[in-house]
């Protein structure tokens, strides 16, 4: 079966009275940053959902669906959300860092020798860039100021070696001031994966790791704990990091103020996120 068929059953299951479970329970993936939360253009990233949106998640996790995190963002960016919400696991840093029922099924980072080979091209080109890992974040600035305020600040390798050691880190954030910088050098433009996520930001990871892999992770460790397949999964996002996490998905939910290319890769098109698109969508799909 594939997701236009999917999609086909599931509507003519929530018209004919609402979600019946024949499998597992349902299982909705969603991405944060323009989905569940609303990025203001002048702070910056939101930080907690609407009261619609918080009602609409704890009621889909009350009717026995099992609601899971998918984000660009580190651990420590959702921390928030995982301690007042029913979240049962996160996918984080793109899918390099995956959790389940507090169980880690994924932990990547970029290999010793490309994130040195990364940071020596960074500074080659004059690319401020900021990298997230699973334990801490820091800034490459070779200016040794900060372009991003986000955490501390290393102006080279050795500097990020003495922040930290083992120099764990799984993704990179950019700006659009440093985009010239970042295709000024074949290195980064050929070896990384790369997501325009909108709005002015950028970001790179390891080729291979992405929303949809680490959601078919959770969803396989998911299926081997409880002895069923999901009945069905949703996706929910805006993004183009979000673009392998629709494919995971059985049907596919975007948020109206999401790129035209996201959008058409959507089963659905709900509101924007900043009416509760969620919520909405929610409504509209029988989930509460």
């Amino acid at each position: 079966m594939d997701r236009a068929d999917a999609r086909v059953l599931w509507g003519a299951a929530v018209s004919a009275g609402g979600v019946r479970l024949e499998k597992g329970p349902v299982v909705a993936f969603f991405d944060v940053d323009g989905t569940l939360v609303c990025r203001d253009p002048v702070t910056g990233p939101g930080s907690f959902p609407t009261e619609r949106v918080v009602r609409a998640v704890e009621e889909f996790a009350e009717r026995g669906g099992i609601p899971i995190l998918s984000t660009g963002r580190a651990r420590v960016g959702i921390d928030q959300l995982l301690n007042n919400l029913p979240f049962r696991g996160y996918v984080s840093l793109d899918g390099a860092h995956v959790v389940l029922d507090g169980k880690v099924i994924l932990d990547c980072c970029f290999p010793r020798a490309v994130l040195e080979r990364m940071v020596a091209e960074m500074l080659r080109v004059g690319m401020p860039a900021f990298f997230e890992g699973t334990e801490l974040c820091l800034e490459l600035n070779a200016s040794g100021g900060s372009l991003y305020n986000w955490g501390p600040v290393a102006c080279d390798l050795e500097e990020m070696r003495s922040t930290k050691p083992d120099l764990r880190f799984a993704k990179v954030d950019f700006v659009d001031e440093a985009y010239g910088a970042y295709r000024a050098s074949d290195f980064l433009m050929e070896e990384l994966g790369y997501y325009n996520v909108g709005e002015g930001s950028h970001e790179l990871v390891m080729p291979g790791v992405s929303k949809g892999a680490g959601a078919r992770a959770l969803l396989a460790e998911l299926a081997a704990a409880a002895g069923a397949a999901p009945a069905r999964v949703f996706a929910f996002g805006d993004s183009e990091n979000d673009l392998s996490l629709f494919e995971t998905a059985d049907v596919a939910v975007a948020m109206g103020q999401a790129a035209p290319h996201v959008r058409e890769a959507a089963d659905y098109v709900a509101v924007p996120c900043a009416d509760d698109g969620v919520a909405q969508a929610m409504e509209h799909f029988g989930l509460i």
